[in-house]
Parts: structure tokens; C-alpha cells; sequence
């Protein structure tokens, strides 16, 4: 029976041909295939097929005992989280010591195959074969669920009732074949920006000292697109082929930008000075977002905004964007790009009012060396508008203390209360900022520290 038995596996292995394989279940450093998650498009009943590229999808593995020619053998292949997506075939290996090869059609499956996850070979063995030679498993297709490994089992049997039921095999072995990894690297793409409108300007001009190829003035950058970073790990599309960057950043691609796009015009360009060529940015109606369409496969670009031309009295509002490639597949990108600040310190003045039985006063004080230009923003409850007066935007001489009566910074019409908001060209170290409200009345006051 140990003579049989190692007869049997020698002349067995002539079904393989391990020169082609890829995967192979005895490799000391196992190498199972990687495929781009990014890339596995829409999923079928939880699988995806994956395609054999250059015989990539062929498993090998020894067939460890030795078997006489002309043996009836029974070879069962199992697929963990997979099925076969294609009628499998079998080959034995042409290794000099395992005689010639045969080749074993998919005619020759008794149970399982195409749309299963399992397939019972009945081999006659055409020659004599030895404990090293390999039995190579060949499937044109596998539907694979993305989300584990892939594994396959291989076990040789000396009948068809032991095969069906997996009992007493001569030799079985598992590997892993396949997985689904991140094989990009987003965050390496989108290099943020953080763009400062200048108070001076009214906030419809930018510093871009910060920046590098732009000038001060109406256009800025948001972000920088570097398409060479995307490909972080090598990885497989489904064809086998291996993934390339423009795989991931299409030519077919929408790039949104979503914030704040109601003030300015949005675009990507191929310049880092937001000239050059450009692709509009198209406004949703709500202005809380804008899609530039199609863009280049893989192309470095940069996200820009122009403020040219803008209505007067408006000006571009400080926050924060993120930007999203559409899916390739099933994931894209969203990620935070740049936010548009002010060369200011804010200061909120939570309650000011106009109120005749009140004296209400704010005092700033400038302790830098420079004088600080500001300006004055209000919000109102429903029913009531505020209205700035000159005061409203001024400079704060430096190393003096200013006090605006906001009586005479601001008139109401419907109410007689709000609040305001400050933009001081100022550091926060440097300004010092104050209100007091005296009742009149009574002579009480109330005085709050804001800055």
C-alpha cells in the first residue's frame, strides 16, 4: 500500500506546471496575490471576479506522495471566500523528475467547478510521478469576496466517496491566494493650503507670502494635487494587470470641492500661480459646494480661487474646504484641503447695544509697534438690521488705547441690541479688548474682558 501510495503521487505530478504558477502553497515566503480595494468596482452577490493575467491566478503545490502510472486518482481543490468563476483545469508539473506533462480538462470534474467554491478532479495518471513534483490548479476567473483572504485547499485521494466527503487524504495543503488591500495613499496627493484674505483689502485679496509661485493679489491656492503620490503599494486591478496612477485619477473623474464657494470663482489649474490652463469649478445652487468635471488622468494640478470681479461690498468669508474625487470603484477620496483665514484676531463681542439708558464702550488696545487696521461686522435677531457707522472700520494707532461708544459704531433699526464682530490686523498678544455697559439709571456697570 506505501508502494502504491508513492507510485501514485509521483505519477501524479506530471498535471502541473509550476514554471507558470504564481501562487504557490509551499513557497518558503508565500506571495499571494494583492488587488487594489480601491479598484474592485461593484460587487456581485459579495464577490468580484478577478481575471488571470499571464497564468498570475494558477495555485501550485506539491503533490507530496509518489504514485504509479495509470492510478486512479481523485484531486479536490477548496476555495475559502471565493467560488470558481470559470471551469477550472488542472495541469502536472513537466519537471524533469515527474515525467511528461498532462493536462486535465475540465471534463474531467465530478463534482463542483464553475459557480462553486469546490472541484473533484478524476485523474487517470498518465505517468509515474514523485513526491516533488506540483499539481497546478488554472481557473480563468474567481469571484472573490473582497473583503478576506482568499485560500485554497488541495487534496488527493484514492477514491471518489472519500474525495466527496474529504476523509483520509493522502496529502492536504492550504495557502492564501488573494486579498483586497489599500494600495493607495490619499493624504499623500492633497497637499493643503491655507490661503489669508488681508484685512486691509476688506478680504477680497490674499497674502500669499506663505506660498510658493503666487503673487499677493485676487487669486490663491486651496490645495495642491500631486497625482504621482497616489499608488502607495503595488497592487493588482482585476485584470491582473498591475494598477498604474491613472487607474486611480481618471480622466472620467468629477473633483468636488466642498465649503463655502458663494464669493469668487473656484478652478483647478496646471500652474502653481492659478493661471496657465484651468477647469471651472461649477457652483452648486446652495453655494455650499462646486464640481469641476472630468479632469485629467493623473495629472498634477493645483485648486485654486479668484476673487476678480466680485461684487463690491462683498468679501470672501473665512473657512474651512475639503475636497473628493469620484469613486473609481466603490471608494474615492474626501479629504481636508485648505481653509481661507484672515490676517486678523478675531474678537466676538457677544452683546452690544444702543439702548438710551445704557452707555456701552468698547476700548482696544494696540500694545504692538505697528498700527492695526479693523473693521466691524453685526448680527441681528429676526426684525432687526444693523447698520455700520465710519467707525465701524478704522486703524488702531499703535501703543494707544481706542474707545468707540457703540452708540457711535453702529445704528439699529427694529430693535436696539446685537452682537459684533471685530477683524484686528493684530496679533493676539498685542491686542487687549474690553466692553463695559453702564447702566445710567443706577450707575452699575458691567465690564468683560474679550481679548
Amino acid at each position: 500500500m506505501n508502494f502504491k501510495k508513492t507510485l501514485m503521487a509521483a505519477s501524479f505530478a506530471a498535471i502541473s506546471m509550476n514554471a507558470a504558477a504564481v501562487v504557490d502553497l509551499d513557497a518558503t515566503t508565500p506571495a499571494p496575490l494583492k488587488y487594489a480595494d480601491e479598484l474592485k468596482g461593484t460587487l456581485t452577490a459579495g464577490k468580484v471576479n478577478v481575471d488571470v493575467n499571464a497564468a498570475d491566478t494558477d495555485i501550485t503545490v506539491d503533490m507530496n506522495y509518489a504514485f504509479a502510472k495509470g492510478l486512479k486518482v481523485f484531486v479536490r481543490w477548496d476555495l475559502g471566500n471565493a467560488l470558481f468563476a470559470a471551469a477550472p483545469t488542472l495541469v502536472v508539473d513537466n519537471d524533469a523528475n515527474c515525467g511528461a506533462t498532462q493536462a486535465v480538462a475540465a471534463s474531467a470534474i465530478t463534482q463542483g467547478g464553475d459557480g462553486e467554491s469546490f472541484a473533484i478532479f478524476e485523474v487517470t495518471l498518465a505517468e509515474e510521478t514523485y513526491v516533488g513534483c506540483d499539481v497546478v490548479l488554472k481557473s480563468a476567473d474567481y469571484a472573490v469576496d473582497p473583503t478576506a483572504t482568499m485560500t485554497a485547499t488541495f487534496s488527493i485521494y484514492d477514491a471518489a466517496d472519500k474525495a466527496a466527503n474529504q476523509t483520509l487524504s493522502y496529502h492536504t495543503k492550504t495557502g492564501n491566494v488573494a486579498s483586497f488591500i489599500t494600495s493607495v495613499d490619499y493624504p499623500a496627493v492633497v497637499a493643503a493650503e491655507n490661503p489669508v484674505a488681508t484685512v486691509a483689502s476688506g478680504f477680497t485679496s490674499f497674502d500669499n507670502s506663505g506660498q510658493a509661485g503666487i503673487a499677493n493679489g485676487v487669486k490663491t491656492r486651496l490645495a495642491t494635487l500631486t497625482a504621482d503620490d497616489v499608488k502607495g503599494t503595488a497592487a493588482l486591478k482585476l485584470t491582473g494587470a498591475t494598477a498604474a496612477n491613472s487607474d486611480y485619477i481618471t480622466a472620467s473623474q468629477n473633483i468636488t470641492i466642498t465649503g463655502d464657494v458663494s464669493v469668487g470663482s473656484f478652478h483647478q489649474s496646471d500652474q502653481a500661480d492659478c493661471a496657465g490652463t484651468t477647469k471651472a469649478c461649477t457652483k452648486a445652487t446652495d453655494n455650499a459646494s462646486c464640481v469641476i468635471a472630468s479632469t485629467t488622468a493623473a495629472t498634477n494640478s493645483y485648486l485654486c480661487i479668484d476673487l476678480t470681479g466680485i461684487t463690491a461690498g462683498t468679501s470672501i468669508a473665512k473657512g474651512a474646504y475639503s475636497v473628493a474625487f469620484a469613486a473609481t470603484g466603490e471608494d474615492g477620496m474626501d479629504k481636508a484641503i485648505g481653509s481661507v483665514g484672515y490676517d486678523t484676531t478675531t474678537v466676538e463681542v457677544p452683546y452690544i447695544t444702543t439702548y438710551e439708558g445704557y452707555n456701552q464702550r468698547i476700548f482696544l488696545d494696540n500694545r504692538g509697534t505697528s498700527d492695526a487696521y479693523y473693521t466691524t461686522t453685526f448680527t441681528t435677531e429676526s426684525g432687526v438690521t444693523a447698520t455700520g457707522t465710519a467707525a465701524a472700520t478704522g486703524t488702531l494707532p499703535a501703543g494707544e488705547i481706542v474707545t468707540m461708544k457703540v452708540s457711535d459704531l453702529v445704528t439699529f433699526t427694529g430693535g436696539s441690541r446685537g452682537m459684533a464682530t471685530m477683524e484686528v490686523e493684530a496679533t493676539t498678544a498685542n491686542l487687549k479688548v474690553t466692553t463695559q455697559i453702564v447702566d445710567l439709571g443706577t450707575g452699575m456697570t458691567d465690564t468683560i474682558k474679550l481679548n
